[in-house]
């Protein structure tokens, strides 16, 4: 029976049906989506899907939320050394955090599934960038698949799981966020296990994996035969994808190309299927036939499929969200092939770079190639992120109160306030009616980037101050504080503590108190790690006025030394732990965040 589910509970299905036993990532926008989708499978079947690539077949799911991102590929790879197959979910940014971990293990492989499921984010609606993922396929050169729609996006996650049990290889599930929030109703999952990839014949799958998990050993003693054997897997995968592509197209009761006749085509990546077929049904019939190829697959890139799906064209027109990754692939395989199509997009400047493909600008693209009516192209929708800094903190939130002392004490002395925050909250100090935050990139830098300025610089009539989230402390700031205070630099650091990842949704980290079960567990106190490593270090409520003055007072008199001040309240949004279990004290009225 179907339901109505989004992109992210379509691929938490494949998962499930793939029989996934460790979920585990860092908690962002897109990609939180597939893990929270998948503790409600979890709670709601009374058994999980029998795995047979699983050495523990009846083991429930286990679900972990990370200190990062690193972390958790980590500890997914090591899951996969005990038999478990695994589920990593990240989105963009936390791409970048994994990616020492991934160049190694795409050298070593992995003895069970393991896919990671990768949420870009186009136009920057909830990160701090835009950035194109797929290169960290190209880098790593591990497989990599895009769902083109969300009723085969579980068909399409149970065969990236297929794949990594096939070629013992990382698997990239790589989505936008489009994608994430888009609906439409899927077959409730049946178990449908990935096969044991040593029940079938080393000719079925290009070579023989090893049925050992022990050793996994990347080293410079090792380093080329893997590199090499990797390559093999991979002109391996890439045959292996006509048949993956037949399966799907199967399973979406389509062929390779939807339309075969004519001379111009549209070659659309991922979910950009969904879109190009949206702006074909607004303009209505066209005036010439248009061939359209939807594709599953960026990185090994389908070469022979590809000049089949495309013979006898004189153009195409490649739509993709991001970089023109395809394209420029697609250009170097029609020269190669010495075929006279001409390959459009991005480069050619069809197609803007920059920001997410809307319809709108799907349909112009269209429109220099075929002809279609403007006033029908003009009405299809095109949202555009704004741009500029127009937030407002939460009513309760616990933020207001410190900062506005902050700034009261730096006037009280005369004091220019420099300061640095990593993502989350905070940003909303950004803008109006505060514009005190003057540096903000990336998770863990805010504490790196004053130190040096601090450390550098040292003019006294400023106070130079780091903000840090309390899952951004565990995320990736300790290292930084640590790193600062051996160094001596002349700061202050205040972390927010409000008891979860707030602006993600409140999912816990190891100072919560609980983990991803929602079951309690000893939390990590900050003060203790700080004082363990001789940081002076306080701890106040953002809600105990006199209190947090004189808090504030002491932590900008830093002097010489680092000073670090934990301002500890709860969100209200974030859940805190009862003798009743988990409550939230309120659900309505979120402003800042998911």
């Amino acid at each position: 029976m179907g339901r109505k589910v989004t992109g992210e509970e379509a691929l938490a299905w494949g998962a499930w049906r793939a029989g996934v036993r460790f979920v585990t990532g860092y908690p962002g926008t897109p990609s939180k989506g597939v893990f929270a989708a998948l503790q409600a499978l979890a709670s709601h079947s009374p058994s999980p899907v029998p795995c047979p690539s699983s050495r523990h077949p009846d083991a429930s799911p286990v679900f972990h939320w990370a200190a990062n991102e690193k972390v958790a590929l980590e500890l997914a790879i090591g899951a996969t050394l005990a038999g478990y197959p695994s589920l990593v979910c990240v989105k963009s940014v936390g791409g970048n955090v994994l990616l020492d971990a991934l160049m190694t293990v795409n050298l070593t492989g992995v003895p069970s599934p393991l896919v990671i499921a990768l949420g870009d984010d186009p136009s920057a609606w909830h990160s701090q960038n835009e950035q194109d993922t797929r290169w960290l396929a190209l880098m790593s050169e591990l497989p990599l698949l895009e769902p083109t729609d969300v009723k085969s996006a579980a068909k399409l996650m149970e065969e990236a799981f297929r794949l990594s049990a096939d070629f013992s290889l990382p698997v990239i599930v790589r989505f936008p966020k489009a994608f994430a929030t888009a609906t439409d109703e899927v077959d409730e999952p049946l178990p449908l296990p990935v096969p044991n990839p040593s029940s079938l014949a080393p000719s079925e799958i290009g070579f023989a994996p090893s049925p050992d998990a022990l050793p996994s050993i990347a080293s410079g003693g090792n380093a080329l035969r893997l590199h090499a054997r990797l390559h093999e897997k991979l002109r391996q995968v890439e045959r292996a994808y006509e048949t993956l592509l037949e399966r799907l197209s199967t399973a979406m009761g389509q062929g390779a190309t939807e339309r075969w006749d004519g001379d111009i085509a549209v070659l659309a990546v991922g979910f950009c299927a969904t879109k190009v077929r949206a702006v074909l049904e607004a303009v209505g019939d066209l005036s010439q036939p248009l061939r359209f190829v939807p594709l599953v697959t960026t990185f090994p890139l389908p070469r022979r499929w590809l000049l089949d799906a495309l013979a006898g064209v004189a153009a195409v027109l490649v739509v993709e969200e991001g970089e023109p990754i395809v394209e420029t692939q697609l250009k170097a395989l029609m020269h190669e092939a010495r075929s006279p199509c001409a390959v459009r997009g991005k480069l050619t400047g069809e197609l803007p770079r920059e920001g997410e493909l809307t319809l709108r600008r799907i349909g112009l693209a269209l429109r220099a190639l075929t002809e279609l009516p403007l006033e029908r192209v003009e009405g299809l929708p095109d949202p555009q992120r704004p741009q500029g800094f127009t937030l407002r903190f939460c009513d309760g939130c616990p933020y207001p109160p410190f900062l506005e002392a902050l700034m009261a004490a730096c006037r009280e002395k005369g004091w220019e306030l420099v300061v640095a925050s990593d993502p989350g909250c905070s940003i909303v100090a950004i803008g109006k009616p505060y514009e005190l935050v003057r540096i903000k990139h990336s998770m863990g830098g805010a504490v790196n980037f004053v130190a040096a300025l601090a450390k550098l610089e040292r003019n006294p009539c400023r106070r130079y101050i780091a903000i840090v989230g309390d899952s951004d402390f565990f995320h990736g700031a300790l290292l930084g504080i640590l790193n600062a205070a051996y160094w001596r630099a002349p700061m202050a650091v205040i972390v927010a503590d409000n008891g979860g990842a707030a602006f993600t949704g409140g999912q816990p980290h190891l100072g919560s108190g609980f983990d991803a079960a929602g079951e309690f567990v000893p939390p990590l106190r900050m003060e203790a790690l700080l004082t363990a490593a001789g940081i002076p270090t306080k701890v106040v409520s953002s809600f105990d006025a006199d209190a947090l003055t004189e808090s504030v007072r002491w932590v900008l008199d830093y002097g010489d030394e680092l000073r670090a001040l934990i301002v500890r309240e709860p969100c209200p949004f974030v859940p805190v732990w009862t003798e009743q279990g988990l409550k939230r004290k309120k659900t309505e009225g979120k402003i800042v965040g998911e």
